[in-house]
């Protein structure tokens, strides 16, 4: 998924707290979760499938769908 089809797919929308990521991974404060997830997407210069908050924003992704 790209970063926009990540934005399409979960800013906008409610999610019941919490959400399970992983075993050691719980979101309780989705809004807060996904506005700082996406300021560090934004801020990656790198190959984005390498950067750790697009990888939460996937793993969040597949949590709620």
């Amino acid at each position: 998924m790209t970063v926009d089809e990540l934005k399409e797919a979960l800013q906008g929308k409610t999610f019941t707290a919490p959400v399970e990521l992983a075993p050691h991974m719980v979101v309780t404060d989705i809004d807060q979760f996904l506005r700082i997830q996406f300021i560090e997407v934004d801020l990656w210069k790198k190959e984005i499938t390498k950067c750790p908050a697009y990888l939460r924003l996937v793993k969040f992704y597949e949590a709620t769908r």
